[in-house]
């Protein structure tokens, strides 16, 4: 496989952040290894491990994607492999960054009691409860449904 170009950094930005401040940068080119992929690479390089050790991101332009490094491996013949996990928020930064979106606030499955939708009309049913309600278990053997509410 012919090599892949790629660029190593240092950032000290949250892992959430969605733009990261990049620093201290090594331009190199591996060999992609098999098994591997576009979201999880693991590539082989000819470089100095105290060199790669002292980064944690890195990007190839050939995949247009950016990526954290999870794990640097080296062997005794010189070779050192950098396998990264992608980071979603700084690859897709300009989409996220560029799109006007919403908080989706139903869903057709489920049913949020807690969150306030005017669009959906709820029944209220009032029962007005009085004291002798209360003896002997009164009201509620028939009812399943029991709503205390405090006041003052």
């Amino acid at each position: 496989m012919a090599g892949i170009a790629l660029n190593i950094y240092l950032t000290k930005s949250e892992k959430t952040a969605l733009s990261k401040v990049l620093t201290d940068k090594i331009e190199l080119t591996g060999t992609l290894r098999d098994p591997s992929d576009i979201l999880n690479p693991s590539i082989e390089i000819q470089a100095s491990a105290q060199t790669i050790a002292a980064r944690n991101y890195f990007d190839i332009p050939a995949f247009g994607r950016k990526y954290f490094i999870t794990e640097i491996t080296s062997d005794s013949y010189g070779l050192v492999t950098i396998h990264g996990h992608v980071d979603v928020l700084s690859t897709y930064e300009t989409e996220i960054r560029t799109k006007n979106a919403g908080i989706v606030g139903r869903s057709a499955s489920r049913y949020n009691l807690f969150f306030d939708d005017n669009t959906i009309k709820t029944d209220v049913k009032t029962k007005i409860l009085t004291k002798n309600d209360f003896k002997n278990g009164g009201y509620f053997v028939d009812d399943p449904h029991i709503a205390l509410v405090v006041v003052g």
